[in-house]
C-alpha cells in the first residue's frame, strides 16, 4: 500500500469548497478547513490499492486498458503512462462513440493511417503538389490529436481509467452503457455512483494526478510482466510436449515386444490342449471298433 505521507505531500487530500460538494462523496471526506473539504487519505490509499490489484489482474490476462485524461493537468501524465505501457489513451478530446460506436471511429483511424502513409511516401506520389502535401500533413496532425492514441485499441476493453469524472462525462456514460469497468479519480464535487473503482483524490493538481496514475501504471506493468512470463512457460511446456522422449519410447517398445512374445507362447498351448480334449475320445472309439 502507498505511504500516506507521500499522498499528503502531493496534495491528494485537498477537495473543493463546501458549497460545491456532492453529498455522495461524504463517506470519503475527513473534514474541512477554511471552508474547503479535506479527503481521507487512508480511504484513498485503500481504494487505490484495490484498483491497482484489479488493473494488474487485467494486465495479466492481456486485456487492453484505456487511459482517459483530457484536462491540461493530466494530458502529459496520461500520455507518458499509456505510451510507456503500450496501451491506448485519449488525452486531447474524447470522440463521441469511441466505445459505443467504435466502427465509425475506426474510419477516422483509417483516414489517419492513409494521410500518414501519403506524407511518409511523398517521393512515390509526384503528382501531388506541395500545397496538397501540407493539407495532408495538417489533416494527419488533427486526426492524430483526436484518435492517434486509440489506433491500437482492441476489443473487448478490460477497463477505462479516467481523470476528472466531471470533464469526462461522455466517456463515463459510454463505458457504463457498454458494461466496461471504470477506475476514476473522483474529487469531492463529483458523483461516484457510476464508477466501479472510486479513488477519492484531488484531480486538479498535477502532482496529485501523477502520484496516483504512476502507482496504477506500476501495477499494470507488473501484470504485463507476469502475463508474459506465464505465456513463456506455456510455450516451453508445449514445445516439451511435442518433442519425443527416446528412452521412454524404447522401453515401451521393449515392453510391448515382450508382451507379444508372451501371448504368442501362451496361445498355441491353449489351442493344443483343446484339440487333445476333442481328439482323444474319437481315437478311443475307433480303437474299440477295430
Amino acid at each position: 500500500m502507498i505511504d500516506f505521507r507521500s499522498l499528503i505531500k502531493a496534495g491528494v487530500h485537498f477537495g473543493h469548497q463546501k458549497t460545491r460538494w456532492c453529498p455522495k462523496m461524504e463517506p470519503y471526506i475527513w473534514g474541512f478547513k477554511n471552508n474547503v473539504h479535506l479527503i481521507d487519505v487512508s480511504k484513498t490509499a485503500i481504494q487505490l490499492d484495490r484498483a491497482a490489484k484489479f488493473l494488474q489482474e487485467l494486465a495479466e490476462q492481456g486485456k487492453p486498458i484505456l487511459w482517459v485524461g483530457t484536462k491540461k493537468a493530466a494530458q502529459d501524465i496520461i500520455y507518458q503512462t499509456a505510451t510507456g505501457l503500450n496501451l491506448p489513451y485519449v488525452n486531447h478530446r474524447w470522440i463521441g462513440g469511441t466505445l459505443s460506436n467504435n466502427s465509425q471511429v475506426k474510419k477516422s483511424v483509417t483516414k489517419l493511417l492513409h494521410f500518414e502513409d501519403i506524407v511518409a511516401k511523398a517521393d512515390k506520389f509526384p503528382h501531388y503538389t506541395k500545397k496538397e502535401f501540407s493539407i495532408f500533413q495538417k489533416n494527419a496532425d488533427r486526426l492524430n490529436k483526436n484518435v492517434g492514441g486509440i489506433r491500437a485499441l482492441t476489443w473487448p476493453v478490460g477497463a477505462v481509467v479516467i481523470v476528472d469524472v466531471l470533464k469526462e462525462q461522455s466517456a463515463l456514460k459510454e463505458a457504463a452503457r457498454m458494461g466496461i469497468p471504470v477506475v476514476a479519480l473522483v474529487d469531492t464535487n463529483a458523483d461516484p455512483s457510476m464508477i466501479d473503482y472510486v479513488i477519492p483524490a484531488n484531480d486538479d493538481a498535477p502532482r496529485s494526478i501523477k502520484i496516483l496514475i504512476d502507482y496504477l501504471g506500476q501495477a499494470v506493468r507488473k501484470g504485463q510482466e507476469a502475463g508474459a512470463a506465464a505465456q513463456e512457460e506455456k510455450r516451453a511446456a508445449r514445445l516439451a510436449a511435442k518433442k519425443p522422449a527416446p528412452a521412454k519410447e524404447e522401453a515401451g517398445a521393449e515392453e510391448t515386444e515382450e508382451e507379444k512374445a508372451r501371448t504368442e507362447r501362451q496361445t498355441p498351448k491353449k489351442s493344443v490342449s483343446k484339440r487333445e480334449e476333442t481328439v482323444t475320445p474319437l481315437a478311443a472309439a475307433a480303437k474299440k471298433q477295430k
